[in-house]
């Protein structure tokens, strides 16, 4: 009877033994992960730091590309040849004078970096704030975007248009286009002058820094 009870409990012991040692293992791992993550070096976590020198490093490294880019960015020039005429000029589409007719081919270095050719169909006059305009941008090459523009009627200037929108045209221009046959226009852009100007400071207004 005695051997059957020191047997029972040496079984008892041993368990209790194995629970325990099982308990200090888990609580060991706990610690163990709870140090790593307070203080230790885990590869495959990202490193803020490097990350943020690297962004650091990049804006050193273009910031004086980005500013010259900037600066040519203020003046747009085109060559037109075709059957058209063109005598226009514009203090933005608020204060305007002119007009322009006929169908064209171009090139141009024009507004919001469009570099290239393309054909334009246009009839369009304008005094003033007041406009009516039916163009047609197609057959481009490059970055030059095709476009319309569509309101046969007079109506006040609005910049909440398409074209004005998606920046294929520039509302807010400064200059004027001329020509018989050959045409040649230019542009001012204000907009440009004042990201060319902010971004000394690093703040991009157009998002088209580098």
């Amino acid at each position: 009877m005695t051997k059957k009870i020191m047997i029972i409990a040496l079984i008892v012991c041993s368990l209790c033994a194995l629970n325990f040692n099982a308990s200090a293992a888990e609580a060991s791992g706990r610690k163990t992960r709870r140090a790593r993550k307070a203080g230790g070096f885990d590869r495959d976590r990202p490193n803020n730091f490097t990350s943020s020198m690297k962004k650091l490093g990049g804006y050193f490294l273009w910031y004086i590309p980005n500013r010259l880019i900037d600066a040519t960015d203020i003046i747009t020039l085109n060559v037109s040849v075709g059957g058209s005429f063109q005598a226009e000029v514009q203090a933005t589409r608020f204060a305007q004078m002119g007009g322009s007719y006929g169908q064209s081919y171009f090139m141009a270095k024009a507004y919001s970096r469009q570099f290239g050719c393309g054909h334009k169909t246009t009839s369009r006059f304008g005094l003033v704030n007041l406009e009516k305009e039916v163009t047609f941008v197609d057959e481009t090459t490059g970055t030059v975007k095709e476009y319309v523009i569509d309101f046969p009627e007079f109506i006040s200037a609005d910049y909440h248009l398409d074209a004005f929108r998606d920046k294929d045209v520039d509302f807010w221009k400064i200059g004027g286009s001329f020509g018989w046959v050959v045409g040649v226009g230019f542009g001012i852009h204000p907009l440009e002058i004042a990201d060319f100007v902010t971004g000394i400071f690093w703040l991009d207004l157009s998002n088209d820094d580098f």
